[in-house]
Protein backbone atom coordinates (compact mmCIF):
# COMPACT_ATOMS: atom_id res chain seq x y z
CA UNK A 1 0.00 0.00 0.00
CA UNK A 2 1.30 3.43 -1.07
CA UNK A 3 2.46 6.20 1.25
CA UNK A 4 -0.39 8.65 -0.95
CA UNK A 5 -2.73 5.99 -0.10
CA UNK A 6 -2.71 6.14 3.65
CA UNK A 7 -2.26 9.94 3.99
CA UNK A 8 -5.64 10.09 3.13
CA UNK A 9 -6.59 8.06 5.41
CA UNK A 10 -4.68 9.55 8.41
CA UNK A 11 -4.73 13.18 7.11
CA UNK A 12 -2.11 15.34 8.71
CA UNK A 13 0.67 12.36 9.15
CA UNK A 14 2.82 10.75 6.86
CA UNK A 15 2.86 6.39 7.13
CA UNK A 16 6.72 5.69 7.30
CA UNK A 17 6.58 1.90 7.59
CA UNK A 18 4.06 -1.08 8.96
CA UNK A 19 5.38 -2.07 12.65
CA UNK A 20 3.03 -5.04 13.09
CA UNK A 21 -0.48 -6.67 12.11
CA UNK A 22 -2.72 -9.10 14.33
CA UNK A 23 -6.64 -7.90 14.85
CA UNK A 24 -5.03 -4.31 14.30
CA UNK A 25 -2.37 -3.30 12.25
CA UNK A 26 -0.18 -0.65 13.95
CA UNK A 27 1.50 1.75 11.67
CA UNK A 28 5.13 3.98 12.06
CA UNK A 29 4.46 7.95 10.99
CA UNK A 30 5.44 11.27 11.32
CA UNK A 31 3.15 13.97 12.28
CA UNK A 32 3.53 16.12 9.53
CA UNK A 33 3.38 19.70 11.73
CA UNK A 34 5.91 18.64 14.56
CA UNK A 35 7.60 16.63 12.68
CA UNK A 36 7.33 13.87 15.78
CA UNK A 37 7.19 10.24 15.67
CA UNK A 38 4.14 8.40 15.91
CA UNK A 39 2.63 5.19 15.93
CA UNK A 40 -0.76 4.77 14.62
CA UNK A 41 -3.35 1.49 15.44
CA UNK A 42 -6.27 1.05 13.19
CA UNK A 43 -8.47 -1.93 12.62
CA UNK A 44 -7.95 -2.98 8.83
CA UNK A 45 -9.93 -5.88 8.95
CA UNK A 46 -12.24 -6.83 11.16
CA UNK A 47 -14.36 -3.24 11.90
CA UNK A 48 -17.57 -5.20 13.49
CA UNK A 49 -19.29 -3.33 16.66
CA UNK A 50 -17.99 -5.47 19.09
CA UNK A 51 -14.48 -4.68 18.05
CA UNK A 52 -15.46 -1.02 17.58
CA UNK A 53 -16.23 -0.87 20.84
CA UNK A 54 -13.44 -2.15 22.62
CA UNK A 55 -11.50 -0.53 20.60
CA UNK A 56 -13.36 2.92 21.85
CA UNK A 57 -13.16 1.25 25.54
CA UNK A 58 -9.22 1.11 25.02
CA UNK A 59 -8.88 4.74 23.60
CA UNK A 60 -11.01 6.60 26.23
CA UNK A 61 -8.44 4.72 29.11
CA UNK A 62 -5.22 5.81 27.45
CA UNK A 63 -6.48 9.14 27.16
CA UNK A 64 -7.65 9.35 30.33
CA UNK A 65 -4.22 8.13 31.85
CA UNK A 66 -0.88 10.54 31.79
CA UNK A 67 2.24 8.47 33.81
CA UNK A 68 5.42 7.69 32.38
CA UNK A 69 4.96 3.95 32.29
CA UNK A 70 1.66 4.13 30.68
CA UNK A 71 1.96 4.42 26.34
CA UNK A 72 0.39 7.72 26.19
CA UNK A 73 -2.41 8.85 23.58
CA UNK A 74 -1.85 11.57 21.19
CA UNK A 75 -5.04 11.57 19.17
CA UNK A 76 -7.90 9.54 18.69
CA UNK A 77 -10.38 9.24 15.26
CA UNK A 78 -13.44 6.94 15.73
CA UNK A 79 -15.77 8.34 13.35
CA UNK A 80 -13.11 7.77 10.38
CA UNK A 81 -13.49 5.41 7.32
CA UNK A 82 -10.79 3.30 9.32
CA UNK A 83 -10.96 4.19 13.07
CA UNK A 84 -8.00 4.70 14.80
CA UNK A 85 -5.65 6.12 17.22
CA UNK A 86 -2.44 7.97 17.62
CA UNK A 87 -0.04 6.45 20.45
CA UNK A 88 3.70 7.94 21.28
CA UNK A 89 6.24 5.74 19.00
CA UNK A 90 8.05 3.60 21.75
CA UNK A 91 11.29 2.84 19.46
CA UNK A 92 13.10 -0.17 21.62
CA UNK A 93 10.54 -2.85 20.97
CA UNK A 94 8.60 -5.06 23.50
CA UNK A 95 9.23 -6.90 26.12
CA UNK A 96 8.57 -10.32 24.08
CA UNK A 97 11.49 -9.61 21.69
CA UNK A 98 13.99 -9.00 24.72
CA UNK A 99 12.89 -12.22 26.01
CA UNK A 100 13.30 -14.01 22.76
CA UNK A 101 16.73 -12.26 22.22
CA UNK A 102 17.98 -13.23 25.46
CA UNK A 103 16.12 -16.18 27.17
CA UNK A 104 16.49 -14.75 30.41
CA UNK A 105 16.44 -11.20 31.73
CA UNK A 106 19.33 -9.66 33.87
CA UNK A 107 17.70 -9.47 37.63
CA UNK A 108 18.61 -5.84 38.06
CA UNK A 109 16.65 -5.10 34.59
CA UNK A 110 13.22 -7.57 35.70
CA UNK A 111 13.27 -5.55 39.67
CA UNK A 112 12.70 -2.04 37.19
CA UNK A 113 10.04 -3.59 35.56
CA UNK A 114 8.65 -4.69 38.23
CA UNK A 115 8.54 -1.50 39.80
CA UNK A 116 7.84 0.16 36.80
CA UNK A 117 4.89 -2.00 36.56
CA UNK A 118 3.52 -1.45 39.87
CA UNK A 119 4.07 2.40 39.48
CA UNK A 120 1.68 1.57 36.53
CA UNK A 121 -0.78 -0.48 38.44
CA UNK A 122 -0.90 2.30 40.49
CA UNK A 123 -2.03 5.12 38.47
CA UNK A 124 -5.21 3.37 36.61
CA UNK A 125 -6.35 0.68 38.90
CA UNK A 126 -8.14 3.53 41.30
CA UNK A 127 -9.75 4.67 38.25
CA UNK A 128 -11.25 1.16 38.19
CA UNK A 129 -9.68 0.11 35.01
CA UNK A 130 -7.94 -3.71 35.29
CA UNK A 131 -5.69 -4.13 32.11
CA UNK A 132 -7.15 -8.07 32.02
CA UNK A 133 -3.92 -8.92 29.34
CA UNK A 134 -0.95 -7.81 30.64
CA UNK A 135 2.01 -9.55 29.03
CA UNK A 136 5.37 -9.52 27.70
CA UNK A 137 3.74 -8.42 24.62
CA UNK A 138 2.05 -5.34 26.02
CA UNK A 139 4.97 -4.10 27.76
CA UNK A 140 7.39 -1.84 25.44
CA UNK A 141 10.48 -0.80 26.70
CA UNK A 142 12.71 2.35 25.43
CA UNK A 143 16.12 2.60 26.22
CA UNK A 144 17.83 5.19 28.46
CA UNK A 145 21.41 7.09 27.74
CA UNK A 146 22.41 5.41 30.76
CA UNK A 147 22.17 2.49 29.21
CA UNK A 148 19.18 1.16 31.49
CA UNK A 149 15.60 0.42 30.18
CA UNK A 150 12.35 2.06 30.64
CA UNK A 151 9.18 0.10 30.48
CA UNK A 152 5.70 1.14 29.49
CA UNK A 153 2.42 -0.46 29.98
CA UNK A 154 0.21 -0.62 26.60
CA UNK A 155 -2.71 -1.97 24.86
CA UNK A 156 -5.52 -1.67 26.91
CA UNK A 157 -8.00 -3.30 23.69
CA UNK A 158 -9.28 -5.88 26.19
CA UNK A 159 -9.17 -4.11 29.14
CA UNK A 160 -12.79 -2.35 31.04
CA UNK A 161 -13.99 0.03 33.36
CA UNK A 162 -14.92 -1.44 36.75
CA UNK A 163 -18.01 -0.29 36.98
CA UNK A 164 -19.50 -1.59 34.10
CA UNK A 165 -21.63 -4.69 33.78
CA UNK A 166 -19.32 -7.87 34.47
CA UNK A 167 -19.52 -9.77 31.02
CA UNK A 168 -17.70 -12.16 29.10
CA UNK A 169 -16.56 -10.02 26.76
CA UNK A 170 -12.67 -10.76 26.20
CA UNK A 171 -12.05 -14.02 27.67
CA UNK A 172 -11.46 -15.61 24.59
CA UNK A 173 -9.08 -12.37 23.40
CA UNK A 174 -6.76 -13.36 26.61
CA UNK A 175 -3.26 -14.72 26.43
CA UNK A 176 -4.09 -18.05 28.86
CA UNK A 177 -0.54 -18.57 29.75
CA UNK A 178 -0.70 -14.97 31.30
CA UNK A 179 -4.07 -15.27 32.70
CA UNK A 180 -5.05 -15.79 36.27
CA UNK A 181 -6.83 -18.71 37.71
CA UNK A 182 -10.30 -16.81 37.98
CA UNK A 183 -10.33 -15.65 34.23
CA UNK A 184 -10.91 -19.47 33.87
CA UNK A 185 -13.54 -20.01 36.63
CA UNK A 186 -14.80 -16.74 37.36
CA UNK A 187 -14.64 -14.16 34.53
CA UNK A 188 -17.22 -12.16 36.03
CA UNK A 189 -15.05 -11.06 39.19
CA UNK A 190 -11.58 -10.38 37.56
CA UNK A 191 -10.18 -7.38 39.55
CA UNK A 192 -6.69 -5.67 40.10
CA UNK A 193 -5.00 -8.69 41.23
CA UNK A 194 -5.43 -10.31 37.83
CA UNK A 195 -3.04 -7.84 36.83
CA UNK A 196 -0.57 -8.87 39.15
CA UNK A 197 -0.82 -12.25 38.81
CA UNK A 198 0.09 -11.43 34.99
CA UNK A 199 2.54 -9.59 36.00
CA UNK A 200 3.81 -12.34 38.50
CA UNK A 201 4.15 -14.66 35.15
CA UNK A 202 5.91 -12.11 33.30
CA UNK A 203 8.49 -11.77 36.34
CA UNK A 204 8.77 -15.25 36.83
CA UNK A 205 9.77 -16.27 32.74
CA UNK A 206 12.44 -12.92 32.81
CA UNK A 207 13.83 -14.90 35.89
CA UNK A 208 13.76 -18.15 34.60
CA UNK A 209 13.46 -18.15 30.78
CA UNK A 210 10.11 -19.64 30.85
CA UNK A 211 6.71 -19.22 32.03
CA UNK A 212 5.55 -21.66 35.35
CA UNK A 213 2.88 -23.32 32.68
CA UNK A 214 2.74 -23.65 29.20
CA UNK A 215 0.36 -24.63 26.76
CA UNK A 216 1.20 -26.82 24.71
CA UNK A 217 -0.81 -29.03 21.70
CA UNK A 218 0.24 -32.03 23.51
CA UNK A 219 -1.11 -31.55 26.84
CA UNK A 220 -4.58 -29.28 25.79
CA UNK A 221 -6.79 -26.44 27.45
CA UNK A 222 -7.96 -28.45 30.10
CA UNK A 223 -4.84 -30.29 31.70
CA UNK A 224 -3.54 -26.75 31.79
CA UNK A 225 -6.44 -24.75 33.48
CA UNK A 226 -6.18 -27.23 35.72
CA UNK A 227 -2.53 -27.00 36.22
CA UNK A 228 -3.64 -23.23 36.50
CA UNK A 229 -6.28 -24.03 39.18
CA UNK A 230 -4.62 -26.34 41.61
CA UNK A 231 -0.70 -26.78 41.27
CA UNK A 232 1.58 -24.52 42.75
CA UNK A 233 3.91 -22.81 40.49
CA UNK A 234 7.16 -24.56 40.05
CA UNK A 235 9.97 -22.95 42.38
CA UNK A 236 12.45 -21.10 40.47
CA UNK A 237 15.71 -23.48 40.00
CA UNK A 238 19.30 -21.77 41.87
CA UNK A 239 22.32 -22.88 40.05
CA UNK A 240 25.82 -21.58 40.24
CA UNK A 241 25.09 -19.15 37.42
CA UNK A 242 22.04 -18.16 38.92
CA UNK A 243 22.84 -18.30 42.83
CA UNK A 244 20.25 -15.31 43.95
CA UNK A 245 16.97 -16.26 41.84
CA UNK A 246 16.14 -17.82 45.82
CA UNK A 247 15.79 -14.10 46.74
CA UNK A 248 12.51 -13.96 44.90
CA UNK A 249 10.37 -16.78 46.07
CA UNK A 250 8.26 -14.97 48.50
CA UNK A 251 7.67 -12.26 46.10
CA UNK A 252 6.29 -14.57 43.21
CA UNK A 253 4.63 -16.83 45.85
CA UNK A 254 2.64 -13.38 46.58
CA UNK A 255 1.70 -12.84 42.98
CA UNK A 256 0.95 -16.16 42.30
CA UNK A 257 -1.56 -17.18 44.99
CA UNK A 258 -4.36 -18.72 43.22
CA UNK A 259 -6.92 -17.23 45.12
CA UNK A 260 -7.24 -13.31 44.30
CA UNK A 261 -8.17 -12.46 47.75
CA UNK A 262 -4.96 -13.90 49.05
CA UNK A 263 -2.79 -12.28 46.34
CA UNK A 264 -0.41 -9.36 46.82
CA UNK A 265 -1.78 -6.89 44.78
CA UNK A 266 -1.11 -3.56 46.67
CA UNK A 267 1.27 -1.58 44.72
CA UNK A 268 3.37 -0.19 47.73
CA UNK A 269 3.22 -3.44 48.91
CA UNK A 270 4.71 -4.94 45.36
CA UNK A 271 7.65 -1.80 45.57
CA UNK A 272 8.31 -2.68 49.16
CA UNK A 273 8.88 -6.85 48.53
CA UNK A 274 11.34 -5.30 45.18
CA UNK A 275 12.90 -2.99 47.44
CA UNK A 276 13.82 -5.77 49.64
CA UNK A 277 15.22 -8.27 46.96
CA UNK A 278 17.43 -5.89 44.99
CA UNK A 279 19.21 -4.71 48.48
CA UNK A 280 19.48 -8.66 49.08
CA UNK A 281 20.92 -9.37 45.86
CA UNK A 282 23.35 -6.19 45.99
CA UNK A 283 24.10 -7.52 49.48
CA UNK A 284 24.78 -11.70 47.92
CA UNK A 285 26.93 -9.51 44.75
CA UNK A 286 29.14 -7.28 47.13
CA UNK A 287 29.83 -10.33 49.72
CA UNK A 288 30.91 -12.28 46.72
CA UNK A 289 33.31 -10.06 45.08
CA UNK A 290 34.99 -9.62 48.39
CA UNK A 291 35.63 -13.21 48.45
CA UNK A 292 36.32 -13.44 44.92
CA UNK A 293 39.99 -14.11 43.29
CA UNK A 294 41.62 -11.50 41.79
CA UNK A 295 41.01 -11.01 38.42
CA UNK A 296 43.84 -12.67 35.78
CA UNK A 297 46.23 -9.82 34.73
CA UNK A 298 45.61 -7.59 37.99
CA UNK A 299 48.69 -5.51 39.81
CA UNK A 300 48.75 -7.18 43.27
CA UNK A 301 50.68 -4.24 44.19
CA UNK A 302 48.60 -1.84 43.08
CA UNK A 303 45.46 -3.26 45.30
CA UNK A 304 47.13 -4.77 48.51
CA UNK A 305 48.96 -2.86 50.92
CA UNK A 306 53.01 -3.81 51.11
CA UNK A 307 53.55 -5.47 54.58
CA UNK A 308 55.48 -3.20 57.59
CA UNK A 309 58.22 -5.85 59.07
CA UNK A 310 58.10 -6.57 62.37
CA UNK A 311 59.49 -5.15 65.08
CA UNK A 312 62.46 -7.66 65.34
CA UNK A 313 63.47 -7.44 61.65
CA UNK A 314 62.83 -4.07 61.08
CA UNK A 315 66.24 -2.13 60.31
CA UNK A 316 68.01 0.40 62.52
CA UNK A 317 68.00 3.71 61.48
CA UNK A 318 70.91 5.28 60.05
CA UNK A 319 73.18 7.85 58.91
CA UNK A 320 71.93 8.05 55.45
CA UNK A 321 75.02 7.67 52.65
CA UNK A 322 74.29 10.86 50.07
CA UNK A 323 73.99 8.99 46.37
CA UNK A 324 77.15 10.08 44.80
CA UNK A 325 75.94 13.10 42.59
CA UNK A 326 77.52 13.97 39.40
CA UNK A 327 79.97 17.16 39.27
CA UNK A 328 78.26 20.22 38.76
CA UNK A 329 80.39 22.40 36.25
CA UNK A 330 81.89 25.09 37.89
CA UNK A 331 82.01 28.74 37.40
CA UNK A 332 85.40 29.70 39.09
CA UNK A 333 84.98 33.16 37.01
CA UNK A 334 81.52 33.84 38.64
CA UNK A 335 81.96 35.54 42.04
CA UNK A 336 84.43 32.99 43.97
CA UNK A 337 83.57 35.10 47.30
CA UNK A 338 80.34 34.08 47.85
CA UNK A 339 80.93 30.68 49.44
CA UNK A 340 82.96 31.75 52.27
CA UNK A 341 80.54 34.77 52.88
CA UNK A 342 77.41 32.05 53.37
CA UNK A 343 79.00 30.09 55.38
CA UNK A 344 80.07 33.17 57.60
CA UNK A 345 76.23 34.11 57.98
CA UNK A 346 74.88 30.68 58.88
CA UNK A 347 77.23 30.12 61.59
CA UNK A 348 76.47 33.80 62.66
CA UNK A 349 73.26 33.06 62.91
CA UNK A 350 73.46 29.81 64.62
CA UNK A 351 75.17 31.47 67.57
CA UNK A 352 72.95 34.28 68.11
CA UNK A 353 70.18 31.54 68.02
CA UNK A 354 71.92 29.03 70.63
CA UNK A 355 72.62 32.29 73.06
CA UNK A 356 69.36 33.85 72.84
CA UNK A 357 67.56 29.92 73.55
CA UNK A 358 69.88 29.45 76.36
CA UNK A 359 69.33 32.81 77.91
CA UNK A 360 65.50 32.30 77.90
CA UNK A 361 64.05 28.49 78.64
CA UNK A 362 65.33 25.83 81.13
CA UNK A 363 67.30 23.05 80.19
CA UNK A 364 65.47 20.23 78.17
CA UNK A 365 63.06 18.17 81.27
CA UNK A 366 65.59 14.57 80.21
CA UNK A 367 68.15 16.39 81.66
CA UNK A 368 67.20 17.83 84.99
CA UNK A 369 64.71 14.72 86.06
CA UNK A 370 66.22 11.76 87.19
CA UNK A 371 65.70 8.79 84.90
CA UNK A 372 62.83 6.87 85.58
CA UNK A 373 60.42 5.03 84.04
CA UNK A 374 58.76 7.78 82.76
CA UNK A 375 61.54 9.99 81.16
CA UNK A 376 62.74 7.15 79.71
CA UNK A 377 59.73 5.99 78.22
CA UNK A 378 59.43 9.89 76.78
CA UNK A 379 62.79 9.84 75.54
CA UNK A 380 62.19 8.16 72.87
CA UNK A 381 59.47 9.84 71.29
CA UNK A 382 61.20 12.93 71.63
CA UNK A 383 63.71 11.35 69.49
CA UNK A 384 61.90 9.83 66.67
CA UNK A 385 59.17 12.20 65.16
CA UNK A 386 57.69 9.93 62.47
CA UNK A 387 56.97 7.08 64.94
CA UNK A 388 55.38 9.54 67.47
CA UNK A 389 53.32 10.96 64.60
CA UNK A 390 52.29 7.77 63.19
CA UNK A 391 51.33 6.75 66.92
CA UNK A 392 49.57 9.61 67.51
CA UNK A 393 47.25 9.71 64.08
CA UNK A 394 46.61 5.65 64.68
CA UNK A 395 45.27 7.19 68.49
CA UNK A 396 43.17 9.78 66.34
CA UNK A 397 41.63 7.42 64.28
CA UNK A 398 40.74 4.94 67.13
CA UNK A 399 39.18 7.60 68.82
CA UNK A 400 37.32 8.99 65.80
CA UNK A 401 35.96 5.12 65.54
CA UNK A 402 35.05 4.68 69.04
CA UNK A 403 33.07 8.03 68.58
CA UNK A 404 31.40 7.02 65.64
CA UNK A 405 30.28 3.27 67.07
CA UNK A 406 28.90 5.75 70.16
CA UNK A 407 27.05 7.64 67.76
CA UNK A 408 25.13 4.99 65.53
CA UNK A 409 24.72 2.73 69.09
CA UNK A 410 22.91 6.06 70.35
CA UNK A 411 21.02 6.82 67.24
CA UNK A 412 20.00 3.26 66.93
CA UNK A 413 18.38 3.55 70.16
CA UNK A 414 16.74 6.82 69.25
CA UNK A 415 15.19 5.50 66.22
CA UNK A 416 13.70 2.65 67.95
CA UNK A 417 12.23 5.13 70.56
CA UNK A 418 11.20 6.85 67.72
CA UNK A 419 9.37 4.40 66.34
CA UNK A 420 7.15 3.44 69.18
CA UNK A 421 6.11 6.68 69.02
CA UNK A 422 4.12 6.10 65.80
CA UNK A 423 0.53 5.57 65.93
CA UNK A 424 -2.03 5.10 63.26
CA UNK A 425 -5.81 6.01 63.46
CA UNK A 426 -8.98 5.61 61.32
CA UNK A 427 -9.52 9.14 60.02
CA UNK A 428 -12.97 8.87 58.37
CA UNK A 429 -15.02 6.08 56.05
CA UNK A 430 -18.51 5.67 54.76
CA UNK A 431 -20.50 2.52 54.97
CA UNK A 432 -23.35 1.64 53.03
CA UNK A 433 -27.21 0.74 53.79
CA UNK A 434 -26.31 -2.36 53.57
CA UNK A 435 -23.13 -2.84 55.14
CA UNK A 436 -19.82 -2.81 53.35
CA UNK A 437 -17.22 0.12 54.16
CA UNK A 438 -15.95 2.46 51.21
CA UNK A 439 -13.93 5.46 50.91
CA UNK A 440 -12.23 4.74 54.33
CA UNK A 441 -8.79 7.14 55.18
CA UNK A 442 -5.88 5.86 57.56
CA UNK A 443 -4.10 8.89 58.81
CA UNK A 444 -0.23 7.82 60.53
CA UNK A 445 1.56 10.00 62.78
CA UNK A 446 5.22 10.28 62.69
CA UNK A 447 5.93 13.21 65.55
CA UNK A 448 9.87 12.32 65.48
CA UNK A 449 12.31 14.01 63.76
CA UNK A 450 13.41 11.52 61.77
CA UNK A 451 12.52 9.28 58.42
CA UNK A 452 10.57 5.99 57.72
CA UNK A 453 11.24 4.67 53.99
CA UNK A 454 8.52 1.93 55.09
CA UNK A 455 5.66 1.29 57.77
CA UNK A 456 3.19 -1.38 57.39
CA UNK A 457 -0.67 -0.74 58.66
CA UNK A 458 -2.69 -3.95 59.37
CA UNK A 459 -6.80 -3.18 58.74
CA UNK A 460 -9.10 -4.93 60.33
CA UNK A 461 -13.18 -4.80 59.35
CA UNK A 462 -15.49 -6.23 61.35
CA UNK A 463 -19.32 -7.30 61.30
CA UNK A 464 -22.27 -5.82 62.11
CA UNK A 465 -22.60 -8.15 65.14
CA UNK A 466 -18.75 -7.48 65.85
CA UNK A 467 -16.97 -10.41 64.93
CA UNK A 468 -14.08 -10.23 62.61
CA UNK A 469 -14.84 -10.36 59.20
CA UNK A 470 -10.84 -9.81 57.22
CA UNK A 471 -7.66 -8.31 57.16
CA UNK A 472 -5.70 -6.47 54.92
CA UNK A 473 -2.54 -4.77 54.98
CA UNK A 474 -1.47 -1.36 53.39
CA UNK A 475 1.42 0.38 53.23
CA UNK A 476 3.02 3.99 54.15
CA UNK A 477 6.16 4.63 52.05
CA UNK A 478 8.94 7.33 52.81
CA UNK A 479 7.47 9.02 55.87
CA UNK A 480 8.85 12.43 56.45
CA UNK A 481 9.78 13.26 60.02
CA UNK A 482 7.21 15.45 61.83
CA UNK A 483 4.15 14.62 59.42
CA UNK A 484 0.92 13.17 59.00
CA UNK A 485 0.11 11.27 56.10
CA UNK A 486 -2.84 10.04 54.76
CA UNK A 487 -3.82 6.98 52.55
CA UNK A 488 -6.94 5.17 51.46
CA UNK A 489 -7.69 1.89 53.02
CA UNK A 490 -8.72 -0.69 50.80
CA UNK A 491 -12.77 -1.22 50.36
CA UNK A 492 -14.73 -3.62 51.64
CA UNK A 493 -18.17 -5.14 50.51
CA UNK A 494 -18.94 -6.15 54.50
CA UNK A 495 -18.34 -4.60 57.99
CA UNK A 496 -19.88 -1.77 59.60
CA UNK A 497 -16.94 -0.64 61.30
CA UNK A 498 -12.99 -0.65 61.05
CA UNK A 499 -9.50 -0.74 62.97
CA UNK A 500 -5.87 -0.85 62.71
CA UNK A 501 -2.77 -0.92 63.78
CA UNK A 502 0.84 -0.52 63.15
CA UNK A 503 2.21 -4.46 62.22
CA UNK A 504 6.41 -3.49 61.49
CA UNK A 505 8.54 -0.27 60.32
CA UNK A 506 11.88 0.11 58.22
CA UNK A 507 14.66 2.13 59.42
CA UNK A 508 17.07 4.51 57.17
CA UNK A 509 19.89 2.23 56.09
CA UNK A 510 22.19 4.79 55.55
CA UNK A 511 22.94 5.76 59.62
CA UNK A 512 25.82 8.06 58.51
CA UNK A 513 23.65 10.65 56.70
CA UNK A 514 21.14 10.42 58.94
CA UNK A 515 23.60 11.77 61.18
CA UNK A 516 24.44 14.72 59.25
CA UNK A 517 20.83 15.37 58.79
CA UNK A 518 19.58 15.38 62.33
CA UNK A 519 22.40 16.47 64.32
CA UNK A 520 19.86 16.95 67.22
CA UNK A 521 19.91 13.07 67.77
CA UNK A 522 23.47 13.28 68.73
CA UNK A 523 24.31 16.43 70.26
CA UNK A 524 24.81 14.71 73.93
CA UNK A 525 27.86 13.00 72.21
CA UNK A 526 29.43 15.88 70.80
CA UNK A 527 29.22 17.81 74.21
CA UNK A 528 30.90 14.89 76.07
Amino acid sequence: MSTIRFDTRFPGYEVLSELGRSNARILKARHLATGDLVAIKHFALNTDEETLRRFQRESAIMTSIAHPNVVKVREVQLEAELPYIVMELIEGGSLKQLIAGQNRIDISTTIRLGLQMASAFKAIHPQGIVHRDVKPENILYRPLPSGELHFLLTDFGIARLHEQSNTLTGQSLMTYEYASPEQFNEPRGVGPATDYYSLGVVLYECLHGSVPFALDDQSGIVTFMNKVLTEPPPALTVTSENPTLGLFTELLEGLLKKKASERLSDPDELTWLLKQSELNYLRTNRTGSKTAPPAIGSEPNKTKPKPELPEAVRPEPGPVKPEPASPAPTHSSRKPWLLPVLILVVLAAGAGLYYANTGSIPKPIASVLPLNDTTAALAPAQQTDGDETTVAEEDTMNLYLAKQAKRREQLQEQLAAAGRTLSVEVLSLKVGFFGGIKQARIQLENPSPFPFPAVSVQVSYFKDQGGLYKTEKMFFMNVPPHSSPVRSAPDSDRGTRMSCKILKYDFPKNLDSLMRVVPAAIDSINNE
